[in-house]
């Protein structure tokens, strides 16, 4: 085989190579991420969630919307529109197009108090 046909059929190679990543034929699938956060909103269609997350590293606010799709699941509530203002949930989501965050899983968080009958417990 002559240095030209060689050469020709390894252009071609790597124009489809090329053509083929940068298609993201074999993308990688989006990364879970987990946080808890404050329940602010629920839209009436129950659609989306707004909560406020506060970051635990610098305590600052951030108020993120997350959007329910086909893949969304519940776990412990019938549905998003039982949340209620001040409730805390943890969501399990990933980025999606245009940077909205798609839940894969959302759960209300039960906080803890005292154990039943402390309160009239008075010491040793």
């Amino acid at each position: 085989m002559s240095r030209f046909a060689s050469w020709i059929i390894l252009t071609a190679v790597g124009a489809v190579l090329g053509v083929v990543f940068s298609a993201n034929i074999w993308a990688n699938p989006p990364v879970m991420k987990t946080l808890s956060a404050h329940v602010l909103q629920v839209a009436e269609d129950g659609s989306s969630l707004t909560a406020d997350f506060r970051h635990p590293a610098t305590g600052k606010v951030y108020r993120l919307i997350f959007y329910m799709d086909s893949e969304s699941g519940l776990s412990g509530i019938k549905s998003l529109r039982n949340l209620r203002t001040g409730q805390v949930v943890s969501i399990d989501y990933v980025d999606g197009p245009a940077g909205k965050k798609i839940v894969r899983r959302i759960a209300k968080v039960k906080l803890s108090g005292p154990p039943p009958g402390l309160e009239k417990f008075n010491g040793l």
